[in-house]
């Protein structure tokens, strides 16, 4: 039993994304994920060659490679810069006090956070930017809804992520007809209700299928169908 959970466990953190295609698939600058993964290096006002230390501890620092788990955590951070704009030392310095309080490795994905982490994040980054109540609202929000989107086992791992799908609509009314799940089709983006990689929607698609044709023959509503295609055209753009 001990070992079935290990092996369990090791396949949500095994290295199995490129810094691209993570990127990709969360919809961020690649310039974000590996700041945030791996560090970055930068000059200062005086010329000397500084570090940013990263704010993930990426699966496999020599590679380059994250993990699903690796994917959650970007997945979660990424609402602050999708509407927040919180610069990355200051997010660091968030993570660390959070990490402090929590005492847990990895915060972001802990089941605290959905608890009292949100609260002691939000209090924390909004002494450093000085946000309104209004903005601390809005920050707590867009947490809520990005950690919903996040599937757990009993004891609190994340297992699925249901990435978002569309680049304009608010993320309380994306659907959630897109997954993330290393245990189908080696962790690449498949329908929810079909385990169909998306790849080979937009594939069949491009070969003249229709919509209808393709939702007969996974047993999916047409609206899942288009999803995918969606999805797929964001990760081209």
């Amino acid at each position: 039993m001990a070992k079935l959970i290990e092996k369990r466990v090791a396949v949500f953190d095994t290295p199995a994304y490129p810094v691209s295609e993570a990127a990709r698939i969360l919809n961020l600058p690649v310039a974000t994920v590996k700041s945030w993964c791996f560090g970055q290096k930068y000059l200062s006002a005086s010329g000397s060659k500084k570090l940013f230390k990263p704010v993930i501890r990426p699966a496999e620092v020599r590679g380059k490679l994250l993990s699903f788990a690796n994917l959650c955590e970007l997945h979660v951070l990424s609402v602050i810069r999708r509407h927040h704009k919180i610069s990355l030392p200051k997010v660091r310095d968030s993570m660390e006090y959070l990490h402090a309080q929590l005492s847990v490795e990895r915060p972001l994905i802990n089941r605290q956070f959905h608890t009292n982490g949100i609260d002691l994040f939000v209090e924390h980054a909004s002494e450093l930017l000085n946000v309104s109540r209004e903005g601390q609202e809005a920050l707590r929000g867009d947490f809520e809804q990005a950690l919903a989107r996040i599937e757990r086992d009993n004891q609190g791992a994340p297992i699925r992520l249901f990435p978002f799908s569309r680049t304009s609509a608010s993320s309380s009314t994306q659907p959630k007809s897109i997954v993330i799940d290393p245990r189908l089709s080696f962790g690449r983006p498949v329908l929810a209700h079909a385990a169909i990689p998306t790849e080979v929607i937009v594939d069949r698609f491009r070969g003249g299928d229709s919509l209808e044709e393709m939702a007969k023959d996974y047993g999916v509503d047409e609206k899942e169908i288009e999803e995918a295609l969606r999805f797929e055209q964001r990760l081209a753009a």
